[in-house]
């Protein structure tokens, strides 16, 4: 199957995805990786990311965009493929739409995890409780989900503190602007009778296996 799924920021949609992919039997990837993999092996698509990443210009260059999605979908259209949070903008799914009619491998579904409004505001609010460690940034922890040794010290001997731009504030606005950025583009693959939407509240074991019955019932 070809598949792309969209979900808001901070749902550990690692996971999530990566047990929808393996269900699916298909790779995972994303804009990044494509990118990615071209930087790390010097082609020339990777050098001219590489070199519009260090610009610092805040212009996107879509035609570059879309040669990077050709690149890496071309090998996986016939296998299959799980594209996570791409396209970004309604253009890009125009265009995504565009490269893979030429390919003859058209998606299958297009997954949208949602949340119910009380469950955007638990991940807010659980959010902008995470606190870093000062010795290590990897480790971070959520006061009264992960146990201390020692309240107010990371498990080892840092300090924790919160970053003063996690605020609930600032997530509200994330999730807020990342719905303004989705509507468009779900709206396009809806018409198309693609778009599955599906609650994302629960485990990863239970969403991603919503996620699958979705896709089987709308493939019928």
């Amino acid at each position: 199957m070809r598949v792309v799924v969209f979900e808001a920021p901070g749902g550990g949609r690692d996971a999530t995805v990566s047990l929808l992919a393996q269900a699916l039997a298909v790779p995972q990837t994303s804009l990044g990786d494509f990118m990615r993999a071209n930087i790390s092996q010097g082609t020339d698509l990777g050098i001219r990311v590489s070199e519009l990443t260090k610009s610092g210009n805040n212009l996107v260059d879509e035609n570059l965009i879309t040669e990077v999605v050709r690149d890496g979908l071309e090998r996986l259209t016939h296998t299959g493929f799980l594209l996570l949070g791409h396209p970004g903008t309604l253009s890009r799914a125009l265009a995504l739409d565009d490269l893979l009619r030429e390919f003859n491998a058209p998606l299958d579904g297009v997954v949208n995890l949602r949340l119910p409004d009380s469950g955007v505001e638990r991940r807010i609010h659980r959010l902008a409780a995470w606190r870093r460690c000062r010795n290590d940034r990897a480790h971070r922890f959520i006061p009264d989900i992960h146990r201390l040794g020692v309240e107010g010290l990371c498990h080892c001997g840092g300090k924790l503190y919160q970053h003063e731009d996690e605020t609930e504030t600032r997530y509200r606005n994330m999730y807020l602007s990342y719905e303004a950025m989705l509507e468009p583009i779900t709206q396009h693959y809806a018409e198309q009778g693609l778009l599955v939407t599906v609650d994302a509240a629960g485990t990863f074991d239970e969403i991603s296996g919503r996620a699958l019955a979705a896709l089987q019932n709308r493939s019928r």
